[in-house]
């Protein structure tokens, strides 16, 4: 299995248990004559059931996010022809995990009844109604039908039938799944006629067209070639966080480990978390190479059939795990199936952007084809979540910004939320933008599941040998002191719009870098975790002195490992807290300013899509 942990002896009684976890998952797997489709990520019949995340199953010290959203509206889908509706009532569940945060229990919401219906009249796509009499929550849905056609390869089909019999809330995550594959398959098909004839493409819900790279951004080149992620670090720091995590094989890849490992346990903090690791580890092999290899494949199968049985197995944390593995099962199909359509026909490699009229319709798209559906389920859902496990996403395709244009990716969402200009002034403003969202969630809502997944992927990118954040930094002679950018912080929670520059003038003075510095100084003086200090001693000082003016930063092999360790570090409450804050300091020193505008130099002379690591990859084709 793709999660390869070292084999260790186990007491007598947890040993039965584990072979006849193992034993089960085998029954539960289908022999590969008898699969149908999805039936690999989603083993096993599938009934209408569910119950939340709780405290009693991770390490986050807040209960569900779900009652939250009775509050909020979102906008109707004119493309909805279905209602679904699921009643929730509040209970107590019975601690489960290895890292437990309640040992006493604590609260969630189990699922009471569920329905389908005709939609007959206009209707918000995501409602939310509390009753104190019954103690229960309702959650309505309005979803669109989703029609398979060659492309999709009838995964569509498949995941409707799955994830709408379960619950409502389930449902509405494998939407944004099945809606970013069926827009996915659009807009390749639109990509690869704007590269043919140079002509635009208009679509329903976007517009396709070729770039033109800027000329007012210049860094010192060759850039460092963006790589595919399956690359090991020999450090020592980095092989002793492995070495204490028990791992061998593929987890011993720093990407693979940092977004499974380092990811979930940031996220979640631990107990529950190691099942989504496991299915995040098979995910990530399935889709860098796994789709060309039969074996591969087998063993990603196996991974959610183990996790099936597990769910089985459970005390009381089985009905969640069940919820989240439909989820997760569903959104590897679509991105599998995406990938898929992508490498029909892989031509080389032309300037391109994507610019989206509909944000709710881009935000669900971007939380999918991030791996994010899951989060934005236990986030609470609705267009709040979506806007910030989405849009927020500017953490991830800044970074990516220049290379994604270069090879002909059609996810970034940095040219929608500019209006389709790769100026300074609107990247600025986006930039300003995604800082106050982050700073609002920092401040207002710091374990949200759907807010903690972008804090994560800023981690992950440093530590995934991938991305070269900092090494992207290092070619760059940008004013960042007294050209800083400062956050534009919502009063409110971040909306769908507050992610979209519309011509404000933002500050920009030398008070950005001098915050951070500050928020920095807050941080080394409050006692700081030990993992937490190497990461500022490693990483955030030298990086620091570069933006003032310092003429050398450290390599990646000599901070990978502090990152690694304080994605994983405990306690949970306070890793998160100094977390929030150092990533707001490579935000706001502009730091990561200057690398998302060094990657706006990249030149690309491969194939389309060449971010995995399929035989046309090289980083000789990157400059």
């Amino acid at each position: 299995m793709p999660y390869n942990a070292r084999v260790e002896v186990l007491p007598e009684p947890a040993q039965t248990k584990l072979d006849q976890i193992l034993s089960r998952s085998k029954e539960i797997r289908l022999p590969a004559t008898e699969q149908k489709l999805l039936s690999d990520l989603v083993p096993g019949l599938v009934v209408s059931c569910g119950l939340s995340r709780s405290p009693a199953f991770d390490c986050l010290p807040v209960v569900s996010h779900w009652g939250e959203r009775t509050g909020e509206s979102s906008a109707p889908d004119p493309a909805a022809t279905i209602k679904l509706s699921s009643t929730w009532e509040a209970t107590h569940v019975v601690s489960e995990g290895a890292t437990m945060q309640c040992p006493l229990g604590a609260p969630s919401w189990a699922l009471k009844t569920h329905g389908i219906s005709p939609l007959h009249t206009e209707s918000s796509k995501f409602s939310q109604t509390y009753s104190a009499e019954t103690k229960t929550l309702t959650t309505t849905v309005a979803l669109a039908r989703r029609i398979d056609t060659p492309r999709t390869g009838g995964v569509l089909g498949a995941a409707t039938d799955i994830s709408r019999v379960r619950n409502a809330r389930v449902a509405d995550a494998v939407d944004c799944a099945m809606g970013m594959l069926s827009d996915a398959a659009e807009l390749l098909a639109a990509r690869n006629k704007v590269i043919e004839t140079g002509i635009t493409e208009h679509l329903v819900f976007s517009e396709v067209h070729e770039a033109i790279i800027p000329t007012w951004c210049s860094v010192r080149k060759p850039l460092p070639p963006k790589l595919s992620g399956v690359a090991l670090s020999t450090d020592q720091a980095t092989i002793d966080v492995l070495a204490g995590e028990d791992c061998e094989g593929p987890l011993l890849n720093t990407s693979i480990f940092s977004m499974s490992v380092g990811y979930n346990r940031g996220v979640y903090g631990g107990s529950i978390s190691g099942l989504w690791a496991i299915m995040d580890s098979g995910f990530f092999l399935d889709y860098s190479i796994g789709k060309d290899s039969a074996a591969m494949a087998g063993k990603l199968a196996s991974t959610f059939s183990e996790v099936a049985a597990i769910a089985e197995a459970s005390v009381s944390a089985g009905e969640h795990i069940t919820d989240i593995r439909i989820v997760k099962g569903c959104n590897y199909s679509c991105l599998r199936q995406k990938t898929i359509i992508e490498d029909i026909d892989p031509g080389r490699s032309r300037p391109c952007i994507v610019i989206w009229n509909d944000l709710a319709r881009l935000a669900r798209y971007k939380l999918a084809d991030a791996v994010f559906c899951h989060v934005y389920y236990d986030g609470g859902g609705g267009e709040q979540m979506a806007a910030m496990a989405g849009l927020g996403c500017v953490v991830h395709d800044w970074i990516d910004l220049g290379a994604d244009i270069a090879c002909g990716e059609i996810c970034n969402i940095i040219p929608t939320l500019t209006g389709g200009s790769l100026e300074e002034e609107p990247l600025a403003e986006v930039y300003s933008l995604f800082m106050g969202a982050i700073i609002w969630y920092r401040d207002n809502d710091r374990f949200n599941p759907a807010a903690l997944c972008i804090l994560f992927t800023h981690c992950w990118q440093l530590a995934n040998c991938r991305h070269r954040p900092i090494s992207l930094l290092g070619r760059t002679d940008l004013d960042t002191v007294s050209r800083g950018i400062l956050p534009t912080v919502p009063q409110e929670r971040p909306s769908l719009e507050h992610f979209r520059a519309c011509g404000t003038k933002i500050e920009r003075s030398e008070r950005a870098l001098i915050n951070a510095e500050a928020r920095l100084q807050s941080i080394v003086s409050s006692n700081p975790l030990p993992e937490t200090r190497s990461v500022v001693e490693l990483l955030v000082n030298p990086v620091i002195a570069y933006v003032r003016g310092g003429n050398s930063l450290p390599f990646e092999s000599e901070f990978v490992g502090a990152v690694l360790a304080a994605e994983i570090a405990l306690p949970q409450g306070q890793k998160i807290m100094e977390l929030w804050d150092l990533t707001i300091v490579m935000w706001e020193s502009g730091a990561m300013w200057a690398t998302g505008i060094a990657s706006l130099c990249y030149t690309h002379t491969g194939k389309f899509n060449c971010d995995r690591a399929r035989d046309d990859l090289s980083g000789t084709t990157w400059s």
